[in-house]
This record gives structure tokens, C-alpha cells and sequence, in this order.
């Protein structure tokens, strides 16, 4: 077994803050209104706030890596992202993308495989098969590695070697489960994203996401002498056949 850790070519965010008055309605919207919005950081959580009339924003962050230069069968898949802050909130979700390889607002929805409206709970595919519990005591500049399921093995043999795309999107649980609504009562109000914020290619790879891939390396067949109405003897070092 060999390990091949692939930073990724692109990972940025998609957000909007337009289109009705909540932020669940933020997260039904069709497409983003911007990409990153001039943060540096993949941004994980939520806009809320209440004063000016109320200002909202959902965020998805979209990341890609590039498999071309690798071969063999992958019998692994962990990720590693380091983070830009110190929250410990919302837990997270992996999902798969099919985001295009250039990051487009209309990626929002359409970049996420199986989701053709909201709420996409039961058509996306889950890339890990629970959240990602963020309250782990972790802060600005640690590293955090999550192991991805069997379908982001799969996902990884349908593209390595190949110029497409081992993709994947961080959504928050409010937006996976549809729960914005149900628990917005309790967000605090700030003039701020709030949540876990991730370092991203915005401003290049210094710290990006990393693909992990354990990948099976081949083994050569064992050497076979066949012998046929004869005999064969080794004595000393040297070799004799007759």
C-alpha cells in the first residue's frame, strides 16, 4: 500500500443573501449570489442578522482535487483541512459534487450530485456517513482529518488517472437537515459569518485541503520454472539441469 496526499485545486465557497427573509430561505435558493465574498477562508456556517431589517446568507463550501497523475485501486480516502478559526459549531457534512472545476454561483444547488430541489436531504450522497462533530477543542492553525465513506472510495476509482475530478462539498447540518428554521431562534445575532471557517485556495494552497488516498500497489507474479522429464539440482551455489 502506498499513500498519495493531494492538495486541492480549487476549494471555495458559494453563499447567498438574497431571496426571501430567513436564512432557510437562503438555503432553497436555486443558486449563489457570490463566490467567497471576499473572504480567504472556506466558510461552514451562517449569516444572522437581525437588526437593518435582517440580513442572511447560507454558505457551501465546494472542493476539488486532481487524480490524474495517480494509478492503482483505492482502498482509502481521508481528508485534512486546517482550520482558520476557533469555533467549535455547526457540525458538518461531506457530501458528493458535481460542481464544475471553475466554481460557478450556479453551482449552489446544481453542484450538489442527486439535489434537484430543497431540501436535498434524501438525494444527496454522503461522502461520510455521519456529521462531523466540530466542538473538539480544536483552534486556529490545528489540522483536522476526517475518514470518508465507501462511496468516496468509489467516487476516487471512477476518477483517478482520468481528467475528471475527486469533488466534494462541506454543507452545515441546518442546510443538510433542513433545521434552519427550527433553530434560528437560538443563533446570536452578528454582523459576521458565523461558524467553523477552513483555510481554502483563495489566496493559493498554503494550508489548502488534502486528499488522502491509500491506494493498492501492484505485486509481481511469482516466478515459476516449470520442469518436464528432467531433473534439477542445486548444490553449492551452482544450478544443474539435465
Amino acid at each position: 500500500m502506498s499513500v498519495s496526499n493531494i492538495t486541492a485545486t480549487q476549494a471555495r465557497t458559494v453563499l447567498t443573501t438574497t431571496g426571501g427573509s430567513t436564512i432557510r430561505d437562503k438555503a432553497a435558493q436555486t443558486n449563489g449570489e457570490s463566490i467567497s465574498a471576499g473572504s480567504t477562508h472556506l466558510l461552514c456556517g451562517y449569516f444572522n442578522l437581525d437588526s437593518f431589517g435582517g440580513v442572511y446568507a447560507n454558505y457551501r463550501s465546494f472542493m476539488n482535487f486532481d487524480l490524474s497523475s495517480l494509478s492503482g485501486t483505492v482502498t482509502a480516502v481521508t481528508i485534512t483541512l486546517k482550520r482558520a478559526n476557533s469555533a467549535n459549531f455547526p457540525d458538518l457534512y461531506f457530501l458528493a459534487s458535481e460542481a464544475g472545476n471553475t466554481l460557478a454561483t450556479t453551482d449552489y444547488l446544481d453542484g450538489i450530485v442527486g439535489a434537484t430541489s430543497y431540501p436535498y436531504t434524501s438525494d444527496a450522497t454522503l461522502f461520510k456517513d455521519d456529521a462531523c462533530v466540530m466542538n473538539d477543542g480544536g483552534s486556529a492553525g490545528d489540522t483536522v482529518t476526517f475518514t470518508l465513506n465507501a462511496a468516496a472510495v468509489t467516487h476516487a476509482n471512477n476518477v483517478i488517472g482520468t481528467s475528471n475530478r475527486f469533488k466534494t462539498v462541506i454543507v452545515n447540518t441546518y442546510d443538510y437537515n433542513d433545521t434552519y428554521d427550527s433553530a434560528d431562534d437560538g443563533f446570536s445575532n452578528a454582523f459576521a459569518h458565523q461558524g467553523i471557517e477552513f483555510e481554502s485556495t483563495n489566496t493559493g494552497t498554503q494550508g489548502a485541503p488534502i486528499l488522502n488516498l491509500t491506494i493498492a500497489t501492484a505485486t509481481e507474479p511469482p516466478t515459476t520454472i516449470s520442469l518436464s522429464g528432467g531433473s534439477f539440482t542445486i548444490n553449492g551455489g551452482s544450478l544443474t539441469i539435465k
